[in-house]
């Protein structure tokens, strides 16, 4: 099977590994909490659900796409993919349940490590490039 893909100009090139185990380990407590949501009772566990299917399947649409597009830009469309339905998913379930020691859900600052490993792969990116030059 061939999993090769366009070639990037720095530092981030496809892997299959690194690729599913990204998205896997940036979107899982997303299942997990939706879960524990339904079984709490709670119907938007089921939209938490769906965004964790959403995120991974725009991933996966992205991982198909790879013959067409470099891997550095899929990642941070992936991370930012990952960002919207993260904050929306812990936004749910506070909403959902108001007594923040029963969500179950990550802070919202918590979140910010989205963001952040952005900015390091930016940085990364950048560096490989000129380092190229």
């Amino acid at each position: 099977m061939e999993y090769q893909g366009k070639p990037g100009p720095g530092r981030f090139q496809w892997n299959v590994g690194g690729w599913f185990g990204a998205q896997v380990g940036a979107t899982v407590w997303m299942l997990l909490l939706g879960g524990l949501m339904m079984g709490q009772g709670r119907a938007s566990g089921a939209v938490v659900i769906a965004l964790f299917l959403l995120v991974n399947g725009f991933g996966l649409y992205l991982w198909r796409g790879r013959h067409e597009r470099e891997p550095y830009p899929a990642i941070q469309l992936l991370l930012g993919a990952c960002t919207v339905t993260a904050v929306v998913s812990v936004l749910l379930a506070s909403a959902s349940n108001p007594s923040s020691d029963a969500s179950h859900a990550p802070s919202l600052p918590t979140l910010l490590i989205y963001p952040a490993l952005m900015g390091l792969f930016h940085l990364q990116e950048q560096s490989a490039r000129k380092s190229a030059d």
